[in-house]
């Protein structure tokens, strides 16, 4: 009879916090992680954040950072799509502008503008102008 591989199941968060706190209640004291939970752990972290994993079983973050990087696993958040292209629409109309420039000399002699859109003048030398006329 031909036997069919099952695929490899791996531990939820849950059960790998379970199988923390089975060991931890078993354990003699000061003993090492053993290397199986710490690999249930970095497996862990392709799923889950490592603060997240790390606050769950109880672990140290730096070590667990540390073990990661020393298996060579990358922590990339894999079952996150990586961004797409996004095209902008830069022929849409801009908003128009508006400005309204006002003037007024000591001896009471006013100017005002309106500009609406984009302004074709310079507007300093306008006002420069305005200020040297001769009276």
């Amino acid at each position: 009879m031909n036997q069919i591989s099952q695929p490899e199941s791996f531990p939820t968060l849950e059960q790998v916090r379970e199988q923390f706190e089975a060991w931890r209640q078993s354990r003699e004291k000061r003993s090492a992680i053993p290397g199986s939970l710490w690999q249930a752990a970095i497996h862990l972290c392709q799923d889950h954040s490592i603060n997240k994993v790390s606050k769950t079983l109880r672990l140290n973050y730096a070590i667990l950072k540390q073990r990661i990087h020393v298996n060579g696993s990358k922590h990339l958040l894999p079952r996150i799509a990586p961004p797409t292209f996004i095209e902008l629409d830069v022929s849409a109309p801009k908003p128009t502008s508006e400005c309204i420039v006002e003037m007024e000399d000591k001896g009471g002699t006013r100017m005002k503008m309106y500009f609406k859109g984009e302004v074709g003048l310079d507007l300093l030398e306008l006002g420069k102008a305005f200020w040297s006329k001769r009276s």
